[in-house]
């Protein structure tokens, strides 16, 4: 938090001087008397305002990367409480990996873990309301196992690794294999 006030800060301090020389320049071209607005000034005003855009642009990618990971430590936490709660009500069993999924998850389940329709017969979750939550750095939500926790490598599948035999799961990426 206190890396994005920064950020925020210089963005701030940056557009108000971008800001100060734009009206410095034009007060002081109109003080001159000069009525037209030539070539040379827009080329001034284009380089101040291009000064402004470089300046910018590291800080709004970095606060767009910091948003990503804030969602991605979110999508983690509803997956492993969800999983952990899976386990919970199914006698330390987790759940399966099915073409890229947890249906187990997804759908409503008996005390054998079978998917179903919710009701009398499949009491249990669904535990993902709202399906698979994705993987915010590539935006999909494929489940890849995993033989080693933690894992090496990713898979470059891009949404989730997950290690069945203990039901651990880590974002399928590099930078985040180790949380």
């Amino acid at each position: 938090m206190t890396a994005f006030l920064s950020d925020n800060f210089a963005l701030s301090i940056t557009v108000a001087l971008a800001a100060l020389a734009a009206i410095g320049y034009l007060l002081s071209h109109f003080r001159q008397g000069k009525a037209e607005f030539t070539l040379t000034d827009a080329m001034i005003l284009g380089v101040i305002v291009a000064i402004l855009a470089a300046a910018a642009v590291p800080v709004l990618e970095a606060a767009s990367y910091r948003a990503r990971e804030a969602t991605l430590q979110q999508n983690l936490h509803v997956l492993r409480s969800q999983i952990e709660l899976y386990q919970l009500e199914h006698g330390s069993d987790v759940p399966v990996v099915y073409e890229g999924s947890f249906p187990q998850l997804i759908r409503a389940t008996n005390a054998a873990g079978i998917p179903g329709v919710s009701g009398k017969n499949h009491p249990y979750g669904p535990y993902l309301q709202g399906g698979m939550p994705v993987n915010p750095f590539s935006g999909r939500s494929i489940v890849t196992l995993t033989d080693v926790f933690p894992p090496t490598a990713p898979s470059g599948n891009g949404g989730w690794l997950y290690h069945q035999p203990t039901g651990r799961i880590v974002p399928d990426h590099a930078d985040f294999l180790d949380r």
